[in-house]
């Protein structure tokens, strides 16, 4: 119950005895004043009863008696009158036949009203006749209380809610702030660190505003500051000063980190750009004007087109690389060609040399895993060919390529509709205590022959096929059922989901459907979903977010990216944990600025109670420089490989 509602309920009770009070007072009073109005009323009856038939007749005849009795007894209230001779016989009496009092039983049982009873002589001269004794019937007393009681009741309850009202009325603006602040302290629990607008009248509630304003914007600044400092080693490490883009270890560092996006990056392409003669315009216009063409260079690779996001960085010199995921080869070429072309007639119409030119090598991979170390030296073949015949040159598909790609979609097609999934865990290992604090299902599919399919193989087939929806589908159903049927496993079970699925409205009522069937273990559940696609897509990352809580199903971030845009994610979603990409964790035991930044994102987290997980942890030496640094967890084959459910 409210601090409002509790207070209105004491005030109510204590309107009510006050009510209560108030009307037995009044209905005491009544009484009493009635008693007294019927005792006068029964004496004055039988004195003017007595004076009368003394001043009419020497001795008591009963026919008088009658005639000036019934009279008296028949507009009146009473209950009997009786005159008696000297020796107390009785001449003449009339009793009321019927006593029914028109108020309700229990008012008479509870306020009790004596009828009271009036005596007077009858006497002619110093002859005493006779005795009139009158007894006076309390019914018209208990109606005239009754009516007066009930009426009393009615505008004392009247005043008493138009009073309640007010004091309600009151409370609300007194207590105003006091929602205020429990808005404040919830969205403070829920690692929102706001402040409250509303300045409090009342002291004491003046002081714990002023005190939660405090913690939240000490926080806030806390939070703020990391950032910035976080922002400002990243841009030193891994963005270069002249372009602003990514230098060279910036940009190999994004491309790895994407490349390892499960279930994201199908196939792309990595360019890079040349500016041939650029050497003779620094000779001449001097190095400014070299300068400003490499930074327009760069403007123009970052800008948004057709190609889709890329990742754009300074890969030598005059050398400029852009990696584009998710295109197809002539695609590629086609844009790579295009953009030389309109800036090298972009720089003919700004006046400068014939021989400065753009050129470009394009590399491009499609259904394979493929390292970035392959791509480049491809690329850089391709522009050597480039510079030579000028525009841009693609290379030869590498030697990696597959060239059965389309049997082996039917393979995988075939093996999820057949069902033909394995789940296999691989463990998260607490830092503190170095216990599983989670376990991370990964899919494995299997053809007709029960040889398994490799992940790095499917996945990135079912991505550009667009079969992910349909598999992530049948590993949710698949994990759901193992926590049912499996007690050993973990409290809490990850599952990837690609970007690709959330996408389609099927796959995620399908999800709703399957979650909502099995709530129990559903919110054992977290769904991670990769950095790149939280960056990408946020408005539809936040909005799945916000599903999946409603069910009580959280949602975590993998493949986590240290770019610009990766704390802003951080803080918007305010994800169940963070897993730092296994580029970055593997380099962390030998660049020092890595670990600057890490250290700095762990204490931008804390506050917001996110845990970071370091991912694809192979050595064993680097376990303590994770725990060091303050990471949470850590995942890889440093702690296990990956390995099949236990039974039952």
């Amino acid at each position: 119950m409210t601090l409002a509602r509790q207070l209105l309920a004491g005030i109510f009770a204590a309107f009510i005895a006050l009510l209560i009070g108030i009307e037995a007072i009044y209905v005491w009073s009544a009484r009493s004043h009635l008693e007294e109005q019927l005792d006068a009323h029964a004496n004055e009856t039988a004195t003017s009863l007595a004076l009368s038939l003394g001043a009419r007749t020497s001795a008591l005849d009963a026919s008088l008696v009658n005639i000036m009795v019934n009279p008296v007894f028949d507009r009146g209230y009473f209950e009997s009158i009786q005159v008696l001779s000297p020796g107390g016989e009785r001449i003449f009496g009339r009793t009321l036949e019927s006593h029914d009092i028109e108020a309700p039983r229990w008012f008479i049982s509870l306020v009790p009203l004596q009828g009271p009873r009036g005596e007077a002589l009858i006497t002619a001269g110093w002859k005493q006749l006779g005795k009139v004794v009158v007894q006076v019937h309390p019914g018209y007393a208990y109606v005239q209380l009754y009516d007066t009681a009930l009426a009393t009741l009615i505008w004392l309850g009247v005043l008493f809610a138009l009073a309640l009202l007010a004091v309600r009325h009151y409370l609300a603006g007194i207590l105003k702030p006091l929602q205020e602040i429990e808005q404040t302290a919830l969205a403070i629990s829920n690692r929102n660190f706001i402040s409250i607008a509303v300045e409090p009248r009342t002291r004491e509630l003046q002081r714990v505003t002023a005190a939660m304003n405090s913690l939240s914007s000490k926080i806030r600044a806390a939070i703020t500051q990391e950032s910035e400092r976080a922002e400002r080693l990243r841009k030193e490490a891994f963005e270069d000063t002249l372009t602003g883009r990514l230098n060279r270890r910036g940009f190999e560092q994004s491309v790895a980190a994407m490349l390892e996006t499960s279930g994201e990056i199908h196939s792309g392409a990595l360019a890079l750009f040349f500016v041939t003669g650029l050497e003779d315009v620094n000779r001449v216009f001097g190095l400014s004007s070299g300068n400003e063409i490499l930074k327009h260079l760069a403007g123009a690779l970052a800008a948004p087109g057709s190609q889709g996001p890329a990742i754009v960085g300074r890969w030598q010199g005059p050398t400029l690389a852009v990696f584009v995921p998710n295109i197809e080869a002539q695609a590629a070429l086609a844009w790579a060609d295009g953009l030389c072309r309109d800036f090298s007639t972009r720089l003919r119409a700004e006046g400068m040399a014939e021989n400065l030119v753009l050129s470009s090598g394009v590399t491009h991979f499609s259904e394979d895993t493929v390292a970035l170390a392959l791509l480049a030296r491809s690329a850089e073949g391709a522009l050597a060919d480039a510079v030579k015949k000028g525009g841009a040159v693609l290379a030869p598909p590498h030697s990696g390529a597959r060239s059965t790609g389309t049997d082996l979609k039917s393979e995988i097609e075939s093996a999820i509709a057949a069902n033909r999934i394995t789940l296999l865990g691989q463990k998260v290992i607490s830092l503190a205590d170095r216990k599983v604090l989670q376990l991370e299902l990964l899919s494995s599919l299997s053809d007709g022959d029960a040889n398994a399919i490799p992940a790095g193989t499917f996945v990135p087939i079912a991505s550009q096929h667009g079969m992910l929806a349909a598999l992530d589908k049948k590993v949710v159903a698949h994990a759901l059922e193992a926590l049912e049927r499996i007690g050993s496993l973990p409290w809490t079970v990850s599952v990837n989901v690609s970007m690709q699925s959330i996408c389609n409205p099927g796959f995620r009522t399908a999800l709703k459907d399957l979650l909502l069937k099995k709530k129990q273990v559903a919110r054992r559940l977290v769904f991670e979903l990769t950095g790149y696609a939280a960056s990408h897509m946020p408005d539809l990352s936040k909005a799945f977010s916000s599903e999946l809580h409603t069910m009580g199903v959280r949602l975590a971030l993998d493949n986590f990216d240290l770019d610009r845009n990766s704390m802003a994610i951080a803080h918007e979603l305010l994800p169940a944990y963070i897993k730092l990409a296994p580029a970055f964790t593997q380099q962390i035991a030998v660049r020092d600025d890595l670990r600057f930044i890490v250290e700095a994102m762990v204490r931008i987290l804390q506050p917001l109670e996110i845990p970071l997980i370091a991912q694809g942890v192979e050595d064993a030496s680097t376990i303590d420089i994770l725990a060091g640094l303050g990471l949470t967890a850590y995942q890889g084959y440093a702690g296990g490989r990956p390995e099949p459910l236990p039974r039952a």
